[in-house]
């Protein structure tokens, strides 16, 4: 008699949304985290280009008259890369189809200091330091950070992200941003211009011999420079409050406008719709 080699019936077994989660971090666990490093030979005053979409850009010099780009990914986004004469351009690309979501990328570049740099991502970070080049930021949520900048001109645009400048010297500055707040600290230069929407604008440090225009519609605005013989100020608050503090007497009321006029190279104009301007001596 013949063995019965017959299998029995499959059942079905249900998935549940437990299976579904399981097997979905498989997939995701499958991206692998790459390290790739990018280099490039450039001559004086190359323009430096990097555009982001989530992540951290860095710059900052390098020794030789290389650039050198070392980008954090998963394998899930490609980076695309090219050199066009003087040109670098480092772009994050459309996410690779392998069914995994990608992470952020990151960017360590160092370029010669001379370099003309643009930066731009949606979220996450822009930071460079100890640079002479001329300096683009953009950004929407992201965060921009620039620091030892030297005879450079900076221009920074966000939606919402926060601002910092700090020890710029000699800088044609110009900043617009619909709702970030914005912290310059010893900054100067020839012509500091910050725009805001609703963000705070904060300024402490020895103004040197320039001019300083600070406007905000909703936010408040905060001087502080070392002694009051540093500069001229005339400021404007429409329905807030100017506090002159130390400076003297009193700079503006609520709807008026009135100045302060010493001896001194660099001058500031202040301006906000609703919010409160103060002007005080730095530590007091």
């Amino acid at each position: 008699m013949l063995a019965d080699w017959s299998l029995p019936m499959r059942r079905s077994i249900p998935i549940t949304p437990l299976t579904l989660l399981i097997l979905a971090a498989c997939v995701a666990s499958s991206a692998q985290i790459k390290r790739d490093v990018f280099a490039y030979k450039v001559s004086p005053r190359a323009v430096i280009s990097i555009r982001n979409q989530y992540g951290r850009i860095t710059v900052t010099p390098s020794s030789v008259d290389r650039v050198v780009a070392t980008v954090v990914h998963s394998d899930a986004v490609e980076i695309l890369h090219q050199q066009n004469e003087n040109r670098i351009e480092l772009t994050t690309g459309s996410q690779v189809a392998t069914g995994a979501k990608a992470d952020n990328v990151d960017y360590q570049v160092l370029v010669p200091a001379d370099s003309c740099v643009i930066l731009s991502t949606a979220a996450g970070s822009l930071s460079a330091e100890n640079l002479e080049g001329d300096l683009i930021f953009e950004g929407t949520t992201a965060s921009v950070d620039a620091r030892a900048i030297r005879n450079a001109h900076i221009h920074i645009k966000t939606l919402s992200g926060p601002i910092t400048l700090r020890q710029i010297s000699n800088g044609y500055v110009d900043v617009t941003t619909a709702s970030g707040d914005v912290s310059l600290q010893e900054v100067s230069g020839p012509m500091v211009e910050v725009h805001s929407g609703t963000g705070r604008i904060k300024y402490l440090g020895d103004p040197g011999q320039g001019f300083y225009k600070l406007m905000t519609g909703t936010g408040n605005i905060d001087v502080a420079v070392p002694f009051a013989g540093l500069a001229h100020f005339k400021a404007r608050s429409v329905k807030g409050k100017v506090d002159h503090q130390v400076l003297g007497p009193a700079l503006a009321g609520i709807g008026q406008s009135n100045s302060l006029f010493h001896a001194a190279s660099a001058a500031f104009e202040l301006h906000s719709l609703r919010g409160n301007i103060s002007v005080r001596e730095a530590g007091k």
